[in-house]
């Protein structure tokens, strides 16, 4: 029995729907080799690491793990921590304090 190349990239739709967190980090790896590769190549980087990302038993579960977390924040402001409940006090942003610790 032969491996067929082609046919288990059929098997994985990279095209379908773009994850922004693939994206960013397909983006982060590749930026600095662009200038040095083809189109092409870059493409099969691209998709080598895409694949490798998303299946290898090492980067697979981080990759999980980044993707439950939610997202974050575009500009600054006030968020809830976890455990807080509406009952205790929460400093006041820019007093200086931690924790609302006084």
């Amino acid at each position: 029995m032969t491996h067929d190349a082609a046919a288990a990239d059929d098997e994985l739709d990279l095209t379908g729907d773009a994850d922004p967190l693939l994206e960013v980090v397909l983006a982060d790896a590749l930026g600095p080799y662009l200038g040095a590769l083809s189109p092409e190549e870059a493409e099969d980087y691209r998709r080598l690491l895409a694949i490798f990302i998303t299946t290898h038993p090492a980067s697979a579960p981080l990759y999980d793990r980044l993707r439950a977390r939610p997202p974050v924040l575009s500009e600054s402001g006030t968020v809830a921590r976890e455990g807080a409940g509406e009952g205790e006090a929460v400093a006041e942003p820019g007093d200086g304090t931690f924790g609302g610790r006084r």
